[in-house]
């Protein structure tokens, strides 16, 4: 039986009632107008026909639910059954968030205390109790006696406490559910009365649409999103399109808007609008787009050395240099036997920096686990990151996942023989992917993983490419199928994998000792070194010192006059194409290094004809911007130059070169304007970054 709560609140009283009522005493008692109880029993009349029961009023009199003693009861336990569940005050607030969230117009304190069977006086300290909460997201509460209880805000804001009420409280494994199953009617998991309450802020019809729209568009992206981010933008869609529909006002600051643009994401989520546009044949306004920008912008998990070589920022990588060497030497541990830490680190830090800057929070689910597993690397990171980072507040969520990346690290020490192919399935994506396989390769060596992939890619995956799957989430395969496993891999997971693979082994399940080594494999390792030692002797034995005289000219005529040699050099075949690559990568950000009097200047791109290092020296300085926003003298530019169809070795390789600008050594050398001791040190460090790399591959 469908009744809202204030209906409840009218047949109790009637029930209770041995005589008619007044439809004032109603009005009183529920604290609302008499014309709101009149509609109210109007409603109600069909619904109590169908119980076999009849209204009745009375001019003058009252009015009184009249029918036989067994179907009133029936009634009354009806009503009884809807709302006898207990709730833990945690949940009492939440459904106290969401009724208010969701309402358009005061709500009484009298109506949440009949619908959660407490008094007014909880209520009200409930709302006491949410205040700091609200004011997270800029939102107030507004009470007056006889007027009830209001929330105040944008509803920017609004639909943020919605969206993160959703995501901190609802399990990722039933957000996932809601997707994979629920919105598609496929769904036998039971779901508690909050959860429910919760997934009621959004119609489930909306999901199946948004979700259908963006796996369209998931490809256009320049990077993959973890299941746990795609959800968070379908719940944001879809509470903003419900929220426009009632004709509330969606606003997104101009000036920050015009910074979007410039981004490769403000364009896809100019396609999602337009496709929800169409969609839903409503008008969605243009501000949307910023608040999509945003959400891809932080959630963006770069995967290749190809984004890096494109878009890094010295400065991140100082920082994040400066944070491994203080875990370093927190922990009397080396990491440079781990070239993949720092892209790794990169990965995650540059969409958790915007996030921050942006007051986006994340969620962590394996925090408390972590913390409790990783204390003593926790505390470390903790306090690298309050060094590293001292003009941010960087949240527990944010550092657990870069103890993730460490800790990975850490458990990549150990290489084996491996034998078995697997696939990990792995919903949180930003790390836990990284330490759950590194886990299985430590405790599992005869396991080999064939690739980390999303929940909603398993089926892309021809069987012939694994041997069996190991998930962190429950998938829709035969229980015998996969292994499901924690993310951080306890004893009974690595029991229940080995229980798994004894099932499909045709040997006896211990490492490979045989000394035979698979020739393919071999081949794939002995050309990745070569490319590795080729690009390394390339950009060694070509490095090049030039001297620009650039007085009276502005850092357009200088790239003008170096590109212009490289032309006639054969090293690119397009000045313009190149010059406007360079300005454009300047005008995202600071060229220059602090400290350093020198800006490096790079691009990717078809007019490249072979990959170029270039070390300029300007006889009149310039006044560039630096990567800290400040200007700085530079009288040195270092050009870094990538074929667009480079090979992965040949990036890394330059990322490589680039990255060594931080190195502290540098400075005083360049100073010195001697070039062998300037080819001297990327000699020397390119040596040992090409070994550190053989010896991981090996």
């Amino acid at each position: 039986m469908g009744v809202s709560s204030r209906q409840r609140m009218i047949l109790n009283i009637l029930l209770t009632e041995e005589q008619e009522i007044t439809i004032k005493d109603i009005a009183d008692r529920i604290e609302v107008s008499t014309r709101t109880v009149h509609r109210e029993l109007t409603e109600l009349e069909p619904l109590l026909e169908q119980q076999g029961l009849q209204l009745v009023k009375r001019s003058g009199i009252g009015v009184a639910i009249e029918g036989e003693a067994r179907q009133k009861e029936e009634l009354r336990l009806s009503l009884y059954n809807q709302t006898t569940v207990e709730y833990a005050p945690d949940e009492r607030k939440l459904l106290i968030l969401c009724q208010l969230l969701e309402a358009t117009e005061p709500v009484k304190l009298v109506s949440l205390a009949f619908d959660l069977k407490v008094t007014t006086a909880t209520i009200s300290y409930d709302l006491d109790e949410m205040v700091d909460w609200l004011r997270r997201y800029e939102l107030t509460l507004l009470r007056k006696r006889g007027y009830g209880v209001e929330l105040c805000g944008s509803e920017s804001a609004k639909r943020k406490a919605m969206s993160e009420l959703i995501t901190e409280h609802l399990d990722e494994f039933e957000l996932l559910g809601i997707l994979k199953e629920n919105i598609h009617g496929k769904s036998t998991r039971h779901i508690n009365t909050v959860s429910e309450r919760l997934l009621g802020l959004i119609e489930k019809e909306k999901l199946i649409m948004i979700e259908n729209s963006l796996r369209t568009l998931e490809e256009e992206l320049p990077y993959p999103l973890a299941d746990s981010s795609f959800i968070g933008l379908v719940i944001h869609l879809a509470l903003a399109i419900e929220r426009i529909e009632k004709g509330e006002q969606i606003t997104f600051d101009e000036e920050h808007l015009k910074e979007l643009e410039l981004t490769p994401e403000f364009r896809i989520a100019e396609t999602i609008i337009q496709r929800l546009r169409s969609i839903f044949q409503m008008d969605i306004p243009d501000s949307e787009i910023g608040y999509i920008t945003m959400h891809l912008r932080g959630a963006k998990l770069r995967s290749s050395y190809d984004d890096w070589f494109e878009f890094k920022n010295l400065e991140l990588v100082t920082k994040v240099n400066r944070m491994i060497r203080y875990c370093e030497e927190q922990l009397d541990f080396s990491f440079q036997a781990d070239p993949n830490l720092v892209q790794g680190l990169l990965t995650h830090i540059e969409p958790a920096l915007f996030r921050i800057q942006k007051n986006m929070k994340i969620r962590n689910p394996l925090l408390t686990e972590i913390k409790a597993r990783y204390s003593d690397l926790f505390q470390v990171l903790k306090q690298a990151v309050a060094e590293v980072f001292d003009e941010l507040t960087v949240p527990e969520e944010e550092i657990g996942y870069l103890v993730m990346h460490i800790g990975a690290s850490l458990e990549r020490m150990g290489q084996f023989n491996q034998k078995f192919r697997a696939l990990v399935v792995c919903s949180s994506g930003i790390g836990s992917s990284k330490i759950l396989a590194s886990r299985i390769e430590k405790e599992l060596p005869y396991i080999g993983l064939a690739k980390n992939i999303s929940l909603f890619d398993i089926n892309k995956i021809p069987e012939t490419e694994y041997d069996l799957i190991i998930s962190t989430v429950p998938l829709s395969l035969q229980r015998d199928d996969y292994v499901l496993v924690t993310p951080l891999l306890t004893k009974e997971d690595v029991h229940n994998i080995n229980v798994f693979l004894k099932g499909i082994r045709k040997g006896p399940l211990q490492p490979d000792a045989s000394n035979v080594l698979n020739t393919e494999e071999v081949l794939s390792d002995l050309r990745g070194w070569q490319a590795y030692i080729g690009h390394t002797l390339s950009i060694i034995e070509n490095f090049r010192f030039d001297t620009v005289l650039n007085q009276n000219m502005h850092i357009e005529e200088v790239l003008e006059t170096i590109c212009r040699k490289l032309e006639q050099l054969q090293v690119i075949r397009d000045k313009e194409e190149i010059i406007e690559k360079l300005l454009e990568r300047q005008s995202l950000g600071g060229l220059g290094i602090p400290n350093m009097r020198l800006a490096l200047f790079h691009a990717k791109a078809e007019a490249v004809l072979r990959p170029a290092v270039r070390l300029y020296h300007l006889d009149n300085p310039l006044l560039i911007k630096g990567m800290d926003k400040k200007y700085l003298d530079v009288d040195r530019i270092l050009l870094l130059l990538a074929p667009a169809r480079i090979s992965k070795e040949g990036l890394e390789v330059l990322s490589e070169v680039s990255s060594l600008l931080i190195e502290d050594e540098l400075a005083p050398i360049l100073e010195s304007g001697n070039q062998q001791r300037i080819i001297a040190f990327f000699t020397t460090h390119l040596y040992k970054y090409v070994l550190a790399k053989i010896k991981k591959e090996r």
